[in-house]
């Protein structure tokens, strides 16, 4: 670091004069920043998942573009009402990138027309009558998802283009249907629901709660900044640090084509609490050095010299820790990853370039005993006294803290794997209320797909197949998670009824694969796309569509386990799969914790390799990597005494939590090697650097904390647990740093005698 410490001190102006023109440039692309929220965008294009995804969505169209507005009334069948549906319906189809609106003024009904299958509107002049209205709640195409059983409850629903399904179209789409909707809200409490209006009405109040949170720490950064350094330098640098971090970083992610997403849009706060942490230990560093009498240069040129490659080191690891999950087959995991590991190395570029041009231009507290040092000799005397328990109590030490990490290991044993669509949104938010809503009065707007392809042309109009296909339903509706299934044979039995009502009556599904194959026809001459959703142009796959609870990840895939054995017995000359977006959000959460746990166990790899490198001891590798585990081991076993589950956003938790614990034992060794040269002792040298080093360690916990903590009391219940869980593992590494390691230290006693003949 010394070359780097004497340019900068060489030539600050030029250092600094680059750092605003780079800002400056940061600016541009910072601003045109993106967000969205895809789950296919979670695969890898090849992955099986997407691939029978994908050819669900282009055989019989997507299950994610449809969002749904209901309302409840006591006259739904009056006039006045049909006449406000109709010309509802009406002006949502007149919203750009709207292919299709469906509502009880805008679906039709079958009737027989002398032997010719025919379709007219069921309400055509906004009247209705009780045939008519009996005819709708029997429809099984309208009943629980146009209509309630009660007719009570009535939904309309809009299809996207699925072509043009992205974020900003969403919002536009929105806009204008809320525009539409304000004619009739002083009449009829809408409910609004749909995966296209969750996705962007989560993303939004995400960012808004990042923002906010954002702000409000850094209120409480700078205020406790001050109370720690007790002039404007200590806390003007440091927020500036982070805030440019944040802006370079947010300017790569536009440079590399990326966007704000579920997983990056928690970056920010990472790199605000992060970042804090080098500025804290270089300015405390400084402010040691000038208490003792040393010239502002020179104080300068040795905090470079001594931090700066500690602050490397720590940085390095971090970044490793972060970049690791670029090995993820979870893509906005990989984003994540690289991109948090950029913000990190960003982090300690502006810090250790602009931070010591800064101080020149801040006028030092006087070199005194005062207000600006009584927290640090408080902390001293604290540390002091906490090497001296450790002095007295090594052995206790080590076994309680191997006692307490076996217990919270054996809670770990109970973290299950579980993750929901409607994951992180507490119960009382409005779009969660406006979900149950559909659930409770018409039908959850989740799907469950499944393709059957009889692997023949004409295979779907065998009766053998349809009443296969009719056991199949039955027994998925045993199920209480699935409220409600159709399919081809569904349409089958609805023409039958129509064209041959006594036949149906004893056989509601018909005997003879001709009289099928005519219905086929009249349906096709009457409405040639009646049957496209549920059967392809060779009528060989057929779609059964189900709609389902936000069961969660591991009821999903339970479900999906029973159902398994049962259509291989059912279906044994037939291929068929499952699909939807209910399986999407089940298999990306067992992907993201395989990919969560090969990512740790790789940074933990390198790391050791680090510090093998560094240290070239075995002892110290082993040393430096213990408790670093700790707090990961107290976090697991957290969350399974809690059963707090793993799923996308807490499985993150894992990956900040390495950071942050291995930034604090790396700094604490890497001042340890520097006073072993100095001192005649292990234990003298162990003394100074738990206390010096501790000090910096504890002021940098107390940031962390701040910012972290105050996600705590977040809606979101990702942003709670990233909170209060990270919380928990800055003091669970303050501790094991503060306590454990110096214990550990004794304990082996490791050999630096090649490290200081080496320096």
């Amino acid at each position: 670091m010394r070359p780097i410490a004497d340019f900068i001190l060489a030539y600050p102006r030029f250092v600094l004069v680059s750092v605003i023109l780079l800002s400056i440039a940061a600016i541009f692309p910072a601003l045109r920043i993106d967000t969205d929220f895809n789950l296919e965008g979670f695969f890898p294009e090849d992955a099986p998942t997407i691939e029978e995804y994908q050819m669900l969505a282009e055989e019989f169209g997507r299950d994610d573009n449809v969002i749904a507005i209901a309302f409840e009334s006591d006259s739904l069948f009056s006039p006045e009402v049909l006449g406000d549906i109709s010309n509802l319906t009406a002006s949502l189809e007149d919203i750009t990138n709207i292919t299709q609106v469906i509502s009880i003024t805008h679906t039709s009904r079958l009737f027989d027309d002398g032997g010719m299958l025919r379709s007219e509107p069921y309400f055509s002049s906004n009247t209705a009558d009780s045939v008519t209205i009996n005819a709708l709640l029997a429809d099984p195409f309208a009943r629980g998802l146009l209509i309630n059983e009660q007719g009570d409850v009535t939904a309309i629903y809009i299809e996207l283009d699925e072509n043009v399904n992205s974020y900003s179209v969403r919002e536009q789409v929105i806009r204008d249907m809320n525009s539409a909707l304000d004619k009739y809200r002083g009449t009829y409490d809408f409910k609004i629901a749909g995966i296209p209006y969750f996705r962007n009405q989560y993303v939004q109040m995400l960012n808004a709660e990042i923002i906010m949170y954002i702000s409000i720490s850094s209120v409480l950064i700078i205020a406790l900044l001050w109370g720690l350094f007790r002039n404007i330098r200590g806390i003007l640098i440091p927020i500036s640090i982070v805030w440019l971090t944040i802006l370079f970083t947010v300017a790569v992610i536009v440079l590399t084509g990326g966007y704000f997403e579920i997983l990056s849009s928690s970056i920010a706060p990472i790199l605000l609490c992060v970042g804090v942490a080098d500025s804290i230990h270089l300015l405390t560093k400084y402010q040691d050095s000038r208490l003792n009498g040393m010239a502002p240069g020179l104080a300068l040129r040795e905090t470079i010299i001594i931090l700066g490659g500690a602050t490397l080191l720590t940085s390095i690891t971090t970044a490793i820790g972060f970049a690791t999950l670029s090995t993820s087959n979870v893509v906005p995991m990989q984003r994540f990853g690289i991109y948090t590991a950029a913000g990190v190395m960003i982090a300690f570029l502006i810090t250790i370039f602009l931070l010591p041009t800064l101080m020149p231009y801040f006028k030092d507290p006087e070199q005194r005993k005062g207000k600006h040092t009584q927290v640090h000799e408080f902390l001293g005397r604290i540390l002091e006294r906490s090497y001296g328990f450790v002095l007295g109590n090594k052995g206790a030490i080590i076994i309680f803290t191997a006692l307490i990490t076996v217990i919270f290991a054996f809670g770990a044993t109970n973290l299950k794997v579980n993750g929901k669509i409607f994951d992180d949104v507490g119960p009382d938010q409005e779009i969660m209320q406006h979900s149950r809503f559909f659930s409770e009065r018409l039908t959850p707007q989740f799907p469950l797909e499944f393709v059957i392809d009889t692997g023949e042309q004409n295979g779907a109009l065998h009766p053998e197949i349809l009443h296969k296909i009719e056991t199949l339903e039955n027994h998925l509706l045993t199920y209480p998670e699935i409220a409600r299934t159709t399919s081809l044979t569904t349409l089958v039995k609805q023409i039958h009824a129509t064209m041959s009502p006594e036949d149906a009556l004893t056989n509601p599904i018909p005997t003879d694969s001709d009289l099928i194959s005519q219905y086929m026809f009249l349906l096709e001459i009457s409405d040639a796309d009646a049957a496209s959703l549920l059967v392809d142009f060779d009528y060989q796959s057929i779609r059964l569509a189900a709609n389902v609870q936000d069961a969660g990840s591991y009821r999903t895939n339970q479900i999906r386990d029973e159902i398994e054995p049962f259509i291989k017995d059912l279906f044994p000359n037939q291929t068929v799969y499952i699909s939807g977006t209910s399986i999407l959000v089940a298999d990306l959460t067992d992907n993201i914790v395989q990919s969560l746990s090969w990512s740790i166990g790789l940074a933990f790899l390198f790391i050791s390799l680090l510090m093998g490198w560094l240290f070239r001891d075995l002892k110290l590798v082993v040393i430096s990597i213990l408790p670093n585990v700790i707090p990961l081991i107290i976090v697991a076993g957290t969350m399974g005494f809690l059963g707090v589950d793993l799923k996308p956003s807490t499985a993150v938790i894992f990956t900040i939590a390495f950071g942050i614990a291995v930034d604090d034992s790396i700094h604490y060794l890497a001042r340890l090697r520097i006073e072993i040269a100095r001192c005649s002792s292990l234990s003298e040298a162990i003394s100074i650097t738990t206390q010096r080093t501790g000090r910096a360690i504890i002021l940098t916990s107390i940031i962390l904390l701040v910012g972290f903590g105050t996600l705590a009391s977040s809606a979101f219940t990702s942003t709670m647990l990233m909170g209060a869980l990270t919380s928990l593992t800055i003091v669970t590494a303050l501790l094991a740093d503060i306590f454990f390691l110096p214990a550990l230290l004794h304990w082996v006693k490791p050999n630096f005698g090649h490290i200081i003949s080496k320096d």
